[in-house]
């Protein structure tokens, strides 16, 4: 079973469920049972005001059995939630758009996985970074330290924005928007990626989950394949999905589902721009965050690893690489992770 379970608190306490559920018949209840409990849970959630909505796609083998919405947007009940309207995808952008992303590019151009991910960027061959491997990053193993939190670097003590980084309107200098109110300079990013370079690393060999190499992926799939991250994954992927809601920084916000109310950093609802911090900075398309999209379009990508391609009569990706990266990382480990993927 796959289960995602994504809550955000604050004003709008969303969920989103999805549920895969790999198993025969004969190990379940009957669909009804299975229908009558799930609805039960989840109706009980939002009475509770759990969350004011949720999605649910279950899906058994190669029968769908639950594709259903629940409940609102909000708490104000004003717009109901339906099976093509999206959701923040958090970190499963980092399965959903950057793992998927590299699997392919290990396929069509045959990079090694072994090597050090400084052969791509020469910014980190003198760094304490210049030996981590592909194999390293994607499975939290190369020491990387989790996190840096960029944004509080936008603004002084006493809560105003530093105006030779950010400022409240948008100009030729300050070009990138981050929010309705808020715009940074595209030299900023170079400052986000020394910061990461310069970071610490410890343990080298030990799981410790980062997500900073993740900022890395779009750089790279823009070096090898020449066509930016956005337009990769939705050539090779999404625009196979029937009725696909999988994207970044949503244009329709009718159809995306409100995340939270940021009183610290945007000091704005988030509504269709993506709520990681460090995301935003890079306009929502980045590595580590920014993806949207809907229970059912998250269930017809991840059939990609089950089945053909939905629209033609070649997979996508093949079945060696699937297993590459699905399979333990580091053999004979207690370390789970496989290449991008968390496993049991």
């Amino acid at each position: 079973m796959f289960y995602l379970f994504s809550k955000i608190f604050k004003l709008s306490s969303i969920c989103l469920i999805f549920l895969f559920v790999n198993l025969s018949f004969s190990q379940q209840n009957t669909i009804d049972n299975l229908n009558y409990k799930i609805d039960s849970l989840i109706n009980s959630s939002i009475k509770e005001k759990t969350f004011p909505g949720a999605q649910v796609y279950v899906k058994i083998e190669d029968q769908l059995l639950i594709n259903k919405s629940f409940g609102y947007h909000t708490y104000d009940s004003l717009i109901k939630v339906n099976n093509n309207h999206a959701y923040d995808l958090a970190s499963l952008t980092k399965v959903l758009a950057s793992t998927i992303a590299i699997m392919k590019i290990y396929e069509d151009f045959e990079i090694d996985l072994n090597s050090p991910i400084s052969n791509y960027f020469p910014e980190l061959r003198k760094s304490n970074k210049k030996n981590t491997s592909f194999i390293e990053a994607l499975s939290h193993t190369g020491g990387w330290i989790p996190y840096i939190n960029h944004h509080y670097l936008l603004k002084r003590k006493n809560g105003k924005l530093k105006r030779t980084i950010v400022r409240d309107k948008q100009n030729k200098r300050f070009n990138l928007k981050v929010s309705e109110n808020l715009f940074i300079r595209e030299s900023y990013h170079k400052k986000i990626y020394r910061k990461i370079k310069n970071s610490e690393i410890k343990n080298v060999g030990e799981y410790l989950y980062s997500g900073l190499f993740f900022f890395y992926v779009p750089k790279l799939i823009e070096k090898i394949t020449s066509k930016s991250y956005e337009d990769y994954l939705n050539d090779n992927f999404y625009s196979k999905i029937d009725n696909n809601s999988l994207s970044f920084s949503p244009k329709n916000k009718s159809m995306v589902v409100p995340t939270e109310l940021d009183n610290f950093f945007r000091n704005a609802l988030i509504h269709g721009t993506v709520h990681d911090e460090a995301s935003s900075l890079f306009e929502g398309k980045s590595g580590n965050a920014g993806l949207f999209g809907s229970a059912e379009s998250i269930g017809q990508l991840i059939e990609i690893f089950e089945t053909w391609n939905f629209k033609s009569s070649t997979r996508i990706l093949k079945k060696t690489t699937i297993d590459k990266f699905t399979s333990y990382a580091i053999a004979q480990s207690k370390i789970r992770r496989g290449l991008g993927f968390d496993k049991p």
